[in-house]
């Protein structure tokens, strides 16, 4: 047979077996990936949020969620909200990858190149026969650029003076506990007047808003409590931070005030120009109290004998008494309440421990199997794994030796991850009535109680 002839017939054969092989070729050799994108266009603000998108893929699909670190930039804040973790299926090359994404927030607090640190992610995923593998991914070397703008600019980073102003439109509105009739507050002497500013910032952390300009004019005294902070955007339409501040006005004698309006300044994304938002001034009117004539400047006392226009003798006792109760109450609660704020933040501590508990995440995680919950069994199951035995929720079914354990496992994470699209409902009781059989708590173990009397015959 001729050389040629021998190699047209074989030729084929090889290209049919290399076509049948390579799936299986290119399954084995699959390894994990990340990808990470900045969702902004360089160079950045001084002060604007920017979104960094970190996407690790895994083949086959995930058996423990990867461990995202913190981001240390100097120069910068980096943070890692607490959104929940975005899921997706891909395939490169024929191989079916499963997907997880988090997204930092990064905002550079002066001009300068900045770079993200080459950190390593840690997690598991599952092998083409199912057994658990461990996989890492390194983030690569990603460089932002970041500036004041264009000439003429404000340069929003931080001074001495001035802190760094957030790069974002704010909104401000507000609210008081009393009613406005005719664009007037009516109160008397001596009431207190509760000013509450919310300023939204749309696609910023709450962290990033400053404190927004308040006063009060003379004669009137204004006490701030310490704001509120939230990052849930809830049912807006956009998401962003939330700063909650609460003025209270305590107006001493009557007349006609106007507080003035509330001022959060920040700089235009558009035009690069500082700006401010404002919630309106309040004009107040304060009438005389019920009692006031006893306390009005120049005005005849309730106690007053007819002719006299001082205080009597006892009226003057009482009030120096009162003075000296109110002083003494005022020493008592400076020294208590650095004690009553440690004793707050242990009581905290100790309810923040029982919450994140290894018993509290496994009955959230035996409540979200009931409620078919897939996605929130899989990280309330995560959490215990690792709070209990300090492993993954995979590794832990098999050291188990329970095959129906192992199955329970198996399949919640490929109906999370899994490359065929996984149905609707999930049926969480299999795994529920697995963790029944290894994880039930174990009782506290009790005293045991002394005798009442000593034993008779020593």
């Amino acid at each position: 047979m001729p050389r040629h002839a021998w190699l047209r017939r074989v030729a084929p054969l090889v290209l049919l077996l290399a076509a049948w092989l390579w799936p299986w070729l290119a399954r084995a050799a699959a390894e994990p990936i990340v990808r990470v994108e900045v969702d902004a266009r360089q160079p950045v603000l001084v002060g604007q949020q920017v979104g960094i998108d970190v996407t690790i893929l895994a083949p086959n699909y995930f058996l423990s969620a990867p461990a995202f670190p913190a981001l240390q930039v100097p120069g910068a804040v980096v943070t890692l909200p607490d959104a929940r973790a975005l899921n997706s299926t891909e395939t490169i090359d024929g191989v079916v990858y499963a997907g997880i994404r988090k997204t930092y927030a990064f905002t550079a607090e002066q001009d300068g190149e900045f770079r993200l640190p080459a950190a390593t992610i840690r997690f598991t995923y599952a092998g083409d026969d199912g057994t658990p593998r461990e996989g890492s991914v390194t983030l690569p070397v990603i460089t932002i650029r970041a500036g004041a703008g264009g000439p003429g600019t404000a340069p929003a980073r931080a001074t001495a003076g001035r802190p760094l102003l957030p790069v974002a439109r704010l909104t401000v509105t507000q609210a008081l506990d009393h009613e406005v009739g005719h664009g007037v507050v009516r109160l008397r002497a001596g009431d207190a007047l509760v000013r509450t500013v919310t300023t939204f910032a749309p696609q910023t952390q709450a962290m990033m808003i400053v404190p927004p300009h308040a006063a009060a004019p003379r004669g009137v005294r204004m006490f701030r409590a310490d704001p509120r902070l939230s990052d849930d955007a809830g049912a807006a339409a956009a998401p962003g931070g939330t700063r909650v501040d609460t003025l209270t006005y305590v107006f001493e004698r009557p007349g006609t005030y106007t507080l003035p309006a509330v001022t959060a300044d920040w700089v235009d994304p558009a035009t690069r120009q500082p700006a401010s938002s404002e919630a309106p001034a309040v004009k107040v009117e304060v009438a005389a109290a019920r009692n006031g004539g006893a306390l009005s400047p120049g005005g005849r006392s309730a106690g007053a004998l007819p002719g006299e226009g001082g205080l009597p003798g006892r009226t003057l006792l009482w009030a120096a008494g009162a003075l000296l109760g109110a002083a003494a109450l005022a020493l008592l609660w400076r020294r208590l309440r650095p004690r009553l704020a440690r004793l707050q933040q242990r009581r905290a501590e100790r309810r923040r421990a029982r919450a994140e508990g290894a018993e509290a995440r496994l009955a959230a995680t035996l409540r979200a199997c009931r409620a078919g919950d897939a996605a929130a069994a899989s990280q309330a199951l995560g959490g215990w794994t690792r709070a209990a035995h300090g492993t993954t929720p995979a590794a832990w079914a098999e050291a188990a030796g329970d095959a129906a354990l192992a199955d329970a496992v198996t399949g919640l994470q490929r109906h999370l991850y899994g490359a065929a699209p996984a149905p609707s409902a999930w049926d969480g009781n299999p795994l529920a009535q697995a963790l029944g059989r290894h994880a039930r708590p174990t009782p506290p173990r009790r005293r045991q109680a002394r005798p009442a009397l000593p034993p008779l015959n020593p």
